[in-house]
């Protein structure tokens, strides 16, 4: 659907127009389009990546999830899906078992399905992933405890460190996705998983997608050397390499600090929509449960039972409304249907309040013609 054509899109993913710096980003564009710049990178560099690029990833972003890498340590990506592709193709075979978060990140789940049959879906908790005896069967492990896909629960540093000696004791690899956690409004971010690995039990992926802007697909991997080696080879018979230009136009606007003051515009921004979602939701939907999450860009919310999210969400559209039913995030054959998931990225905070009265309208339609097929 084209999204920024209806007047509510509460939509996890996307981004809000207003909030792009284009004059930094076309600043960064021009002086990549320099002549100095161009020799730079517009020849093919086979299977290498921009060391501006490379080094803003190194000491910026990396730096502040408490994460040290080498340069070699670190491969630019197409965005973090094509990272968990690159190390679903390198790493997993038909006899090896991945475990995955239930809910979880559909396309991470499709992505690891796609080499083996044997994906576990491990259950969640109030700390997000659990140590439950499914996970003894995992070779691997998918992990977003930064901010869980799709619930927002952010995992304690408790349960990150049982995490990893549960990883070291039973000779594991931990798939960490860190993403959104930049974004967070109050107190202090928890520390990346990577950052207290200390037996090189995770492999990190993370993106700029939630961030700078999805559109750019620029995620990276940080991980051992010799495996870094080997996926650069598997991307180079891929894709050789990202876009250069690409990456050199992204490498300026971190070095030059417009992520750093995109990041502080997005947490004011975002501090002022997720209170306007939590008191919209309380006033016109009461029945719905939900919990605000610091720093997260969308709501999990779950209806009473019997609601099937999938029909509120055809009535809703008809009435200006975008919601993502909750049922894509299960693996189980039976999925809960009474969750939705609810962004508020992508809708200007004004249109919040009439947007959770339409939604509101567009599930009172639905409960009331529910109750009288009964």
């Amino acid at each position: 659907k084209d999204w920024q054509k209806y007047p509510y899109p509460f939509i996890y993913g996307q981004f809000d127009p207003a909030q792009m710096p284009v004059a930094g980003w076309r600043e960064c564009s021009m002086q990549a389009l320099s002549t100095v710049e161009v020799r730079g990178w517009a020849g093919d560099l086979i299977d290498g990546d921009d060391t501006l690029l490379i080094e803003q990833i190194q000491t910026r972003l990396l730096g502040r999830r408490g994460v040290w890498a080498a340069p070699d340590e670190i491969l630019v990506t197409v965005g973090a899906q094509h990272a968990l592709f690159l190390l679903a193709t390198l790493l997993v075979g038909t006899a090896t078992t991945v475990g995955v978060e239930d809910p979880g990140y559909p396309d991470a789940r499709n992505i690891f399905a796609s080499r083996t049959p044997s994906v576990v879906a491990l259950p969640l908790d109030a700390d997000g992933l659990a140590l439950s005896a499914g996970l003894d069967a995992c070779e691997y492990v998918y992990v977003t405890p930064s901010h869980q896909c799709p619930t927002n629960v952010t995992m304690p540093l408790e349960r990150r460190a049982a995490l990893l000696d549960w990883a070291e004791r039973r000779d594991r690899v931990l798939i960490e996705d860190d993403y959104e956690i930049e974004l967070g409004f109050e107190g202090r971010a928890q520390p990346a998983l990577k950052s207290l690995d200390r037996t090189g039990r995770v492999l990190y992926v993370s993106s700029l997608s939630k961030t700078l802007a999805p559109g750019i697909r620029l995620g990276y991997i940080v991980a051992s050397r010799e495996l870094i080696r080997e996926l650069r080879a598997l991307r180079r018979l891929m894709l050789r390499h990202p876009a250069a230009n690409n990456e050199r136009s992204v490498g300026l606007f971190l070095a030059m600090g417009y992520h750093d003051a995109l990041l502080r515009r997005l947490k004011r921004t975002y501090a002022e929509r997720a209170p306007a979602v939590a008191t919209a939701l309380a006033k016109h939907l009461p029945d719905v449960v939900f919990r605000t999450v610091a720093g997260a860009s969308s709501f999990w919310l779950r209806f009473p039972d019997g609601v099937d999210t999938r029909a509120l969400a055809a009535v809703a559209e008809r009435h200006g409304v975008l919601i993502e039913p909750g049922d894509v995030f299960f693996a189980t054959d039976r999925p809960l249907r009474n969750y939705a998931r609810l962004g508020f990225a992508s809708i200007a905070t004004e249109r919040i309040e009439p947007g959770l009265a339409a939604l509101a309208a567009a599930y009172a339609h639905i409960t009331a013609t529910h109750a009288a097929g009964r």
